[in-house]
């Protein structure tokens, strides 16, 4: 073998020598790529040799590309690294091998510790030879994927750490990573919807009406509007896929692009099941979550065709949370209270029912029954108010930053659902009163307010109660609705709906990586 070695090494200076008349030496290059069968000192001599004198021979650059990549399945990784360090090389002066080698490269960020970072470095590097025809070696792994776990790699690649390069996108890799995007979101697993999402709701797709319609669209179907929703299909975690979804899309709602239909989902599909969501691990944290979105929601909410539908439902879970007073009342005890949710609720409540006023004046024992538990919510909301008053006046300086946080945003709390009462309390009710929802405050200024820091960094958000001195409640079934029993909601990690998922896997496998191991078909799996 050394004598292959010293024959690599003259050649090579044979044809460093050639300069101008290099195109006679065929056969001294063709030789230097059967060097790659050679052992390791050899091999890497001979990749470093194709690599320099590729441009050359363009008659032999398949068999010399073929040769490279041999390598870069070898079984020794200093082999494989050194493979993969000259293959942006052979683009520099032949940048139709640029969709190739991109998609070759894509195909080893399966590669663990070095081998994936080296990987990584030489994909950025022929990105940057070509950054259209890289990014479509690239897709040609993410629609046609030889196997699963390089497809998500090469979805995390480019719309991760590509589109982030201090390097300007051009307008026709742009549209390419928008078009593209949005295939792949029709046939997703939540990893990938979580990693697409973001680029394209920070793209020129979202400035436009147009594209903000297209990507509410594209939501609707993903979480199946159009389906019955059931928080206990078995094998799927549906509230969970439908609070990351809606999140996702939250900023986008407008004049002109209206929330109507996932207001009429909230209504209609996720209110009458709300018992049911409650029984889920975490089910108090994810009713709060969906009380939320259905707020904002409800703050772009075009016509409905039956309003009063809608607006029922949201009044019966309104008298869940706001108890008619007791027949012996006690001025001196306060009831333990969520005002978290029925900030959210009256809030929701006051932009829909301005569009069916008659819901509450049609009835007038509906509407007396209404005012009754408008009347005793608001001495809840006074008697909170003066213990928040005392709280500050003795403990001002012995707070936590977590209790100093939630005190912060408790008034703002109280004082919209003090707002929302008045209006409602007139009669016939007014709709006139225009809050900021307080958690929309909280996350404008440091998003830290009414939350608590879990172990693992993430953040919780705590409903704001009030509890009597003595411990007493107008009811004992929402009794636990304190901050300290709420648990920490975090994107799902389970798989979603089993129709939430990729089809199947997609066979055939490209050149340049290790043999693919299947999975099947995809399921929405983080």
């Amino acid at each position: 073998m050394a004598d292959l070695l010293e024959a690599l090494y003259e050649k090579y200076e044979v044809l460093s020598a050639a300069k101008d008349k290099i195109d006679q030496h065929s056969k001294e290059y063709e030789d230097c790529i059967e060097g790659t069968k050679g052992d390791a000192k050899e091999k890497k001599l001979a990749a470093q040799i194709i690599c320099k004198f590729f441009k050359n021979f363009p008659s032999l650059q398949d068999q010399a590309l073929n040769a490279i990549l041999d390598l870069c399945e070898d079984s020794d990784s200093d082999i494989r690294i050194c493979a993969m360090k000259t293959l942006p090389l052979l683009c520099k002066s032949n940048k139709e091998f640029v969709s190739n080698i991109g998609s070759i490269l894509s195909q080893l960020l399966q590669l663990e510790d070095q081998d994936y970072t080296t990987a990584c470095n030489s994909l950025i590097q022929v990105f940057k030879e070509d950054q259209v025809n890289a990014t479509k070696g690239i897709l040609s792994n993410i629609l046609s994927p030889a196997d699963e776990t390089i497809r998500e790699k090469c979805i995390s690649f480019l719309y991760t750490k590509l589109a982030k390069l201090q390097v300007k996108l051009g307008t026709e890799l742009e549209d390419l990573l928008i078009e593209e995007g949005k295939k792949i979101l029709q046939d997703s697993t939540s990893n990938e919807f979580l990693i697409v999402m973001p680029f394209l709701m920070d793209s020129k797709l979202i400035k436009t009406t147009a594209g903000q319609q297209e990507m509410v669209d594209l939501v609707a179907e993903r979480v199946e509007l159009s389906e019955t929703f059931d928080p206990l299909e078995e094998g799927s975690n549906n509230t969970d896929r439908l609070i990351m979804c809606v999140d996702c899309i939250l900023s986008v709602f407008n004049a002109n692009v209206n929330s109507t239909k996932f207001v009429v989902y909230y209504c209609d599909q996720v209110l009458p099941r709300w018992d049911t969501i409650g029984t889920l691990e975490n089910g108090e944290t994810l009713q709060l979550r969906l009380l939320r979105q259905l707020a904002e929601l409800s703050a772009h909410c075009g016509d409905l065709e039956s309003t009063s539908v809608q607006v029922g439902h949201i009044f019966e879970k309104i008298k869940d949370y706001m108890p008619l007073p007791p027949e012996n009342v006690d001025m001196s005890e306060v009831p333990n209270l969520d005002f978290s949710s029925v900030e959210c609720l009256l809030y929701a409540f006051h932009k829909l029912a301005r569009k069916c006023p008659e819901f509450l004046t049609a009835d007038p024992q509906l509407l007396k029954d209404f005012r009754q538990r408008l009347q005793y919510f608001s001495r809840g909301v006074q008697g909170c108010k003066r213990g928040l008053e005392n709280t500050l006046a003795n403990k001002k300086d012995g707070l936590s930053r977590e209790e100093q946080a939630k005190l912060k945003v408790a008034p703002i709390v109280l004082n919209n659902i003090n707002s929302l009462i008045k209006d409602l309390f007139y009669q016939p009710p007014l709709y006139k009163c225009n809050v900021q929802l307080s958690f929309k405050k909280e996350d404008k200024k440091i998003k830290v307010s009414e939350t608590h820091i879990s172990p693992s960094g993430g953040k919780r958000h705590v409903p704001i109660t009030f509890d009597s001195s003595n411990g007493s409640t107008a009811k004992q079934n929402r009794s636990n609705r304190s901050g300290e029993d709420r648990k920490l909601y975090t994107p799902p990690s389970g798989k979603f709906s089993n129709n939430f998922a990729r089809s199947s896997s997609r066979g055939g496998r490209g050149r340049g990586g290790p043999v693919p191991r299947g999975r099947g078909s995809r399921t929405w799996r983080n």
